[in-house]
């Protein structure tokens, strides 16, 4: 674990989460990658779709990035945290092997990627003719962004690095 959570661990935490806890935090995660994904599709490039292909990867590598830089070194490392994440970084990187600032960096992922799609997808549906289905399915990306924040907040709420993690939604002031 990073010598920086060492001595941050708070003392009412989990140790594991429930599957199915982790399961629909996912879900709710890849719901919004791939809503955001279908709703840049129409920003293409002679007929090729530009924009997905930039999303889809900007989303792999740093979410690649995320489980070296920041869940090789968490107390969760080989755990089933709130996400599930710390036991894909065990199986994909050594312990520790990251670097911390560089994934408080990567983190700010989660800040800014969804008002750069909301505002891209916004312009888009004012230059381009798209259908009313575009407007709907951003109305739901919205929504979905909006929910995820109590979601995550309450997986972080009883996290134990949750004063010391760079992606948290709960640092100290969190209470239960």
């Amino acid at each position: 674990m990073y010598l920086e959570y060492k001595d941050k661990i708070a003392t009412d935490h989990r140790e594991s989460f429930p599957r199915s806890w982790v399961v629909g935090e996912n879900i709710l995660h890849l719901s919004t990658w791939f809503l955001a994904g279908w709703l840049v599709w129409p920003i293409q490039w002679h007929g090729f779709p530009v924009a997905v292909v930039v999303w889809g990867t900007v989303v792999v590598l740093v979410q690649v990035l995320l489980k070296k830089h920041n869940c090789s070194g968490c107390y969760y490392y080989g755990k089933s945290c709130h996400l599930g994440w710390g036991m894909l970084s065990a199986r994909l990187f050594e312990k520790d092997s990251g670097n911390i600032e560089t994934g408080k960096r990567l983190s700010l992922f989660y800040v800014l990627s969804p008002p750069v799609i909301l505002l891209a997808t916004i312009l888009e549906g004012i230059l381009l003719d798209v259908e009313t289905l575009h407007w709907v399915l951003l109305g739901l990306y919205i929504f979905l962004n909006v929910i995820s924040f109590p979601v995550r907040m309450k997986g972080c709420r009883v996290c134990a690095i949750r004063n010391a993690c760079p992606g948290s939604a709960c640092k100290t002031s969190c209470g239960k």
